[in-house]
């Protein structure tokens, strides 16, 4: 017996229940009946069902549908589904590595479970690399921080006479979006094809890169080529704002953005924005006329324009029906370290509520302890040094040990030139982490 192509189709049209029965009546069910059953079961967003379906096969999958389980362990993501997965890798066919189809799935799952080794070593064993199996591995170097690598493989691609198609262009902004680097974004840029300026995925992540890059010219310009601008479009460049200290023209934008478009990442962006440039009254009516409130909300509002006992009171009022957060109490203590107000923070009370905590703050002990040991040599050896070139002027109470514990892009400065006696360009880039 075979499914037909309307048998089919009824999977594809969300029918998934029906079509599930009628598979259950089939005896001898191939290869074909299966792989039919497990792309429907996929393309409903049912992966658990195909992993429970797994283990009533009583066939070796063929690659299809090796790949359709690997794209159900990947989606599941929990324990089962990383076992499932490991071994489905363990015992794939040798003869199954060279197509490209079930590499590619491979190197997704192996990225999936957080094995990056195994799939970079995966995709450096495959001799006729797709755009599919350039794509997901630089999208992986952008997720850990290597963006100078993602770009690296755009090179090979070119070499390989292989055109960069719409996803892989974002990625690719996307990776000068987290460098920063103004001439690199350019280079970019000056390859995409005009046609490509169409798409509006694009477009918004053209927007994000230039804000992140200075230029938020740039930014400005795409943004008043979109006719019609989504909320990806709106939080990018309330965010480009944000970044270059243009906290009026963030709040002026997000005024003017319609209603129905307003959501938590755009509320966040904008309050952060506030945050970072002073505006305590503009956050403050944001803030209040935000109806449903989240954790991040309450963070970004208050707790880091150093309004000590308004930060209390929010983080009082989210607790009456929230559990503890402890960005938030790591944000007042920061606000309140220069203060005396500080030994009214329950430090034993956030201690017992965030034990989980222990294993980074131990983490951050043992890297001053080594920055103090550090010092203690240099001062021991006679090595004087004038904090004042380092550190803006210090308010009353304050210490330069806690200006230092910031943000400081003087320290990005003297990085730049211990690295290099004359560096040619120096650029210094705030990140961001409110976007999707």
């Amino acid at each position: 017996m075979y499914i037909s192509l309307n048998e089919y189709q009824r999977v594809r049209s969300r029918d998934a229940n029906n079509a599930y029965c009628l598979f259950s009546t089939i005896t001898n069910k191939s290869n074909y009946i299966y792989a039919t059953m497990l792309k429907g079961l996929i393309s409903n967003n049912m992966p658990t069902k195909v992993l429970d379906l797994l283990d009533e096969m009583n066939i070796e999958p063929n690659q299809a549908i090796l790949a359709v389980l690997f794209s159900a362990c990947s989606r599941v993501a929990n324990d089962r589904a990383m076992k499932i997965g490991r071994k489905l890798l363990d015992e794939m066919p040798k003869n199954f590595v060279n197509g490209n189809y079930i590499q590619n799935s491979a190197i997704n799952i192996l990225i999936r479970f957080g094995d990056v080794r195994s799939a970079r070593n995966l995709f450096h064993m495959i001799r006729k690399k797709n755009i599919i199996t350039y794509g997901t591995t630089m999208n992986e170097y952008n997720i850990n921080s290597e963006p100078l690598k993602s770009l690296k493989l755009f090179e090979e691609m070119k070499r390989n006479d292989i055109n960069a198609d719409a996803i892989v262009l974002i990625i690719l902004i996307g990776a000068c979006a987290r460098l920063g680097m103004l001439s690199k974004c350019q280079s970019i840029v000056a390859q995409i094809p005009l046609h490509f300026y169409e798409n509006q995925r694009i477009r918004n992540s053209l927007i994000d890169m230039w804000g992140k890059a200075d230029s938020v010219k740039d930014a400005q310009k795409i943004f008043e080529s979109i006719d019609k601008p989504d909320v990806i479009t709106y939080t990018a460049m309330i965010n480009s704002f944000g970044l270059n200290r243009m906290g009026s023209e963030a709040v002026d934008l997000y005024r003017k953005m319609p209603n129905n478009l307003h959501d938590e990442v755009s509320t966040i962006c904008v309050l952060n924005t506030c945050s970072h440039s002073g505006l305590l009254n503009e956050a403050h009516s944001i803030f209040n006329e935000v109806s449903h409130r989240t954790e991040k909300n309450y963070y970004c509002n208050g707790f880091r324009l150093f309004l000590f006992d308004e930060a209390q009171k929010l983080l009082e009022d989210y607790e009456k029906s929230n559990p503890p957060y402890s960005a938030m109490y790591m944000a007042i203590l920061s606000g309140a370290r220069d203060h005396e107000e500080a030994e009214n923070i329950r430090l034993n009370r956030i201690k017992e509520q965030f034990k989980a905590h222990d294993r980074s703050h131990s983490r951050s002990k043992e890297i001053y302890a080594e920055a103090e040991r550090i010092s203690s040599e240099l001062i021991k050896h006679g090595h004087n040094y004038d904090s004042s070139w380092i550190t803006r002027p210090l308010h009353e109470n304050e210490k330069m040990e806690s200006i230092l514990c910031a943000h400081s892009e003087r320290l990005a400065i003297a990085f730049n030139f211990i690295q290099e006696t004359k560096p040619s360009f120096i650029q210094i880039t705030k990140k961001s982490s409110c976007l999707r």
